[in-house]
């Protein structure tokens, strides 16, 4: 039987309660709730990072249930970090012909609430879902996955970066990510390759590559590539481009993608978005349906099929600049918005999830323009793009405004983030302190190597300088630090028990102890013991310990690769300016909007079961949250 009215659930990634306050007189649909609903804040989850948060948001789970605790995890055997929301099975090939596709495996433990309802009969569709990659059947259900999705090339977010002016020192891979080629001049047209997706049919396997000739027409640069070619102007993005890789005689990699010209002229300066999977012609399961990506594509246009839907890297790298970053943001926000509306025009489904990032993403890279004290902050681009927060959260209310006037007085809207912001000013670099105090020992003193993503995807060599006999605790992630527990990790040398626990507390009081030399502050607020914090089948795959940062620090970039950089505080100049992934989540909590009035306070958990029970489904007794009671 269909329930007696339908729900609606958006997602807002990293909408922050204080920030909604402020700014609440200019997002009058909010407001509106505010008056007659609930505008309250939401408790998320320790670490208040996305795919941790969404995670339990989906299944009503704590990450002891779900077995998601950070963006990496680190294998005990080698130390190495891996990501951790999909792992990969490689397929198999004979002469060129696939006999076996790669195995994909959504490493988030238990069901999603909107997989329940589909289960259930309930027509149900999902838009942009974090850590529903990759897409499986899900009963009566429409679904399309989001963060957890990678780009073709196997990573978060390969950018590239084209330009005749490259010095050959910069060529190569940056920090965050990127690739820089530079272009070379051949008969009148600039050349260079495109690296795509690794051959899954080479032995050994290496990547893919693709001509690219970039000429002049007129202002216009004219860009060839895999028998395609578009037009594009300076200060524009061109149109999408369809490339496919080929891998054999009977396979190709199908991508889209798309471009933006700096400059045309004298020298040719292009940024290449990374490559997504192709909607029309998915190569991994992008949605269920699996025409369900292709549908969303036909009628509500082309867009990316990353899960890191912004280009977070390219701006952090320099190598896109804030306005064509704006504008990918709101074309990929507007995106969301037509195939959300789209579903509940013409399917009508009685639930409706969709998720948005572009709150997230603008928060990371423009929060140097709300905090005066930021390392980043320009003073002329404040003056310009100041308002960026503010705009993306006007247009959060717009969307709101639009869903609410398509549903009837007895339907039900819930909105939600997974988490709230802070500054980021100065980056703790982990793996150093735990150097200086002792616990990490290195072979030699020549310090430790600084890793980058690259060395992630490709597995590279980690902690090559770490001495492991002689080394009790190490960082990797976004704040969590391990023992080097004996019989646990290949070389530990710390015993289980009493031993552990002592050692435990030690680096607990000593970090929480630690001032930063410059500020005098105590850049660690907390100290959690994942063991105490979490229960669950997979509770014992959580780190030792896991940080929490005051307000304006984090856990550097490099800790969370497993670097050891010179220096244990360090300034934050990048333009990624705000975080939450390791910070108190006390003082992180999301938001709850809601057209019901909501009773007492909320937990991310609880969404989940308030769903199903808006639904007249009883929440499975695995669920950790508990349904919201809602004023009569």
């Amino acid at each position: 039987m269909p329930p007696p009215h339908r729900v609606v659930v958006l997602g807002f990634d990293g909408v922050d309660p204080g920030l909604v306050d402020r700014w609440l007189d200019q997002l009058p649909h909010i407001r509106a709730l505010a008056s007659y609903g609930t505008v309250t804040s939401l408790a998320t989850t320790n670490p208040p990072e996305s795919p941790v948060a969404w995670a339990s948001f989906a299944t009503g789970e704590n990450p002891g249930k779900t077995g998601i605790f950070d963006f990496l995890k680190r294998d005990p055997r080698t130390y190495f970090p891996q990501i951790a929301l999909v792992s990969r099975r490689p397929g198999r090939f004979f002469l060129g012909f696939p006999i076996r596709r790669p195995l994909l495996i959504n490493n988030r433990h238990g069901v999603p609430f909107y997989e329940i309802a589909g289960q259930a009969g309930l027509k149900t569709a999902v838009i942009r879902m974090p850590l529903s990659f990759p897409a499986h059947p899900i009963g009566n259900a429409e679904l399309l996955a989001g963060l957890g999705v990678p780009d073709a090339r196997g990573t978060w977010g390969t950018f590239f970066y084209f330009a005749t002016d490259l010095p050959a020192y910069q060529a190569g891979d940056t920090e965050f990510g990127g690739k820089l080629v530079r272009l070379r001049r051949q008969d009148g047209v600039d050349v260079a390759s495109i690296l795509g997706p690794n051959n899954p049919v080479a032995s050994p396997s290496r990547p893919i590559a693709l001509p690219l000739r970039v000429s002049r027409d007129g202002r216009k640069l004219r860009i060839q590539a895999g028998g395609r070619q578009v037009l594009a102007a300076p200060g524009h993005w061109s149109d999408w481009v369809h490339l496919a890789f080929p891998a054999s005689a009977f396979l190709s990699i199908h991508t889209v993608t798309r471009f933006y010209v700096e400059e045309s002229a004298p020298e040719v300066r292009l940024y290449m978005a990374p490559l997504s999977f192709d909607p029309d012609k998915p190569a991994v399961p992008l949605s269920y349906p699996s025409d369900f990506a292709r549908r969303l594509s036909q009628d509500d246009g082309l867009e990316k099929t990353l899960g890191w839907w912004n280009d977070t890297w390219g701006l952090n790298e320099n190598r896109l600049a804030e306005g064509p970053f704006l504008d990918d943001l709101e074309n990929n926000m507007a995106v969301t918005e037509r195939m959300t509306l789209d579903v509940l025009d013409h399917d009508h489904p009685d639930l409706t999830v969709a998720v948005f990032t572009a709150t997230d993403s603008v928060s990371h890279m423009f929060y140097r323009f709300l905090d005066p004290a930021s390392p980043a902050r320009d003073p002329a681009l404040a003056a310009r793009y100041g308002n960026a927060i503010l705009d993306v959260y006007r247009r959060m209310d717009e969307i709101i405004g639009q869903v609410e006037r398509r549903l009837s007085p007895n339907d039900s809207l819930i909105v939600v983030s997974d988490h709230g912001f802070h500054a980021f000013r100065r980056g703790f670099n982990t793996n150093s302190w735990l150097v200086a105090e002792g616990y990490m020992v290195l072979k030699s003193a020549a310090g430790g190597a600084r890793m980058n993503l690259r060395d992630l995807y490709d597995q590279g060599s980690f902690f090559p300088n770490v001495d492991w006999s002689r080394t009790r605790a190490y960082a990797l992630g976004l704040g969590q630090i391990y023992l080097n527990l004996r019989g646990r990790e290949s070389h530990g040398i710390v015993a289980p028990g009493a031993e552990a626990e002592a050692l435990r507390q030690e680096i607990r009081a000593k970090l929480l102890a630690y001032r930063d030399p410059d500020t005098g502050e105590h850049p660690v607020e907390e100290v959690s013991e994942p063991a105490r914090i979490y229960h669950g089948p997979y509770a014992a795959q959580a780190a030792d310990l896991q940080l929490g940062f005051r307000d304006g620090y984090r856990t550097s970039w490099q800790t969370a690769l497993g670097g050891i950089p010179a220096g244990i505080v360090e300034l934050n100049t990048r333009k990624w300016s705000g975080d939450h992934c390791a910070s108190v989540p006390s003082e992180t909590s999301g938001i709850l909007f809601s057209n019901r009035r909501v009773l007492g306070r909320a937990s991310i958990l609880d969404i989940a079961p308030t769903v199903l029970a808006l639904l007249h489904l009883k929440p499975p007794a695995a669920m950790d949250g508990r349904p919201l009671r809602f004023a009569p």
